[in-house]
Parts: structure tokens; sequence; C-alpha cells
């Protein structure tokens, strides 16, 4: 799997994110559709993106994340 796209709940806006693979690398990073904007933070996989997004999660940055289909 090579994107994930989720919707994500912050406490000021609702936002369409994208977690997709770099084209030349074995890393991904988030990219904000609704914002038009390439989060700079590169993971080494999946798992590790997610439990970034599980961080912010507990850091009331994000409210709520869902994936979708």
């Amino acid at each position: 799997m090579d994107m994930i796209k989720f919707l994500v709940t912050r406490p000021y806006d609702t936002v369409l994110v994208f977690l997709m693979k770099h084209k030349e690398k074995s890393t991904y990073s988030y990219v904000n559709i609704s914002r038009g904007h390439i989060c700079p933070c590169e993971f080494a996989s999946i798992n590790d993106a997610i439990s970034d997004m599980d961080r912010l999660k507990e850091e009331g940055k994000i409210i709520r994340y869902e994936v979708m289909s």
C-alpha cells in the first residue's frame, strides 16, 4: 500500500490528509490536501506515521482521525 487517506479533525478544522510513500525513497509523508501542504516529516513505515498521529492526538493537536476508503 503506497497511500492511505485520513479525515483528521483538529480543534479548529477538519482536513483531508493522505499518507503517501515517496517516489524515490522508502519513506512516507503526510500531504494535507485541504491546505495544499506537504509535511516535511518523513517516516520509515506506515506504523511509524500512524504512531506520530496518535502522539498528536494525545497532545490535543488532533481530536480524532479516521481512515477513509
